[in-house]
């Protein structure tokens, strides 16, 4: 599966979701203080990382990520 790696960007969550309002999407803003570095495409929508979920992203979907400019 292919996922697309980008900055950290507010403008790739929609309005309302915890990548929106600078929280890890992928931890949850209940579980994670981390602010995000990244912002992934991914089968499953567009996640929030914080850097340790960075490295679980790319572990579980079995590459690094290609990085978008």
């Amino acid at each position: 599966m292919s996922i697309v790696k980008h900055t950290y960007d507010a403008k790739w969550h929609r309005k309302g979701t915890v990548g929106w309002r600078r929280g890890c999407s992928w931890h949850g803003q209940k579980s994670c203080a981390e602010q995000p570095t990244s912002s992934y495409e991914t089968p499953n929508g567009v996640m929030a990382a914080c850097p340790r979920a960075e490295r679980q992203i790319e572990d579980l979907y079995g590459c690094p990520a290609r990085r978008e400019l």
